[in-house]
């Protein structure tokens, strides 16, 4: 009895190992067609690429495409907003803010809050394909 206990747990583990690495290597998420640069005078850019949002080339965050009454949007898995004549501000202490899209798929604009304003963002481009 013992030994059949032991290989089930044994089985179990292999299952969850090989559905962990599974998730792992499935690669980046798919698309909704919200790829691209943006670009605004006072703050920089943000890069849009394969379920990821960089802000000015440096810092990465993952997000996640909705849809609301107001319409398309990102929302980051942490807090995203511009400093006035700064640059970007990410605080993982402050609760994330919806990142609003003219329209899905392929976005022209992007707004980034800052306080009870927002900053628009045009796009530029599409980022470079990864190898």
């Amino acid at each position: 009895m013992n030994r059949l206990a032991t290989g089930i747990g044994a089985v179990a583990a292999l299952g969850a190992a090989a559905a962990a690495a599974f998730l792992l290597m499935r690669g980046p998420p798919p698309s909704s067609g919200e790829d691209g640069i943006f670009e605004n005078d006072c703050c920089g850019a943000v890069t849009i690429a394969e379920g990821r949002l960089s802000v000015n080339g440096s810092q990465t965050v993952r997000y996640d495409v909705g849809r609301d009454a107001q319409g398309p949007y990102l929302l980051p898995r942490t807090y995203v907003g511009a400093l006035e004549d700064i640059g970007f501000e990410v605080d993982g202490t402050q609760p994330a803010r919806k990142l609003r899209l003219d329209r899905l798929p392929r976005p022209q604009s992007i707004q980034l809050p800052m306080g009870t304003r927002s900053f628009v963002f045009r796009k530029k481009g599409l980022p470079a394909q990864q190898p």
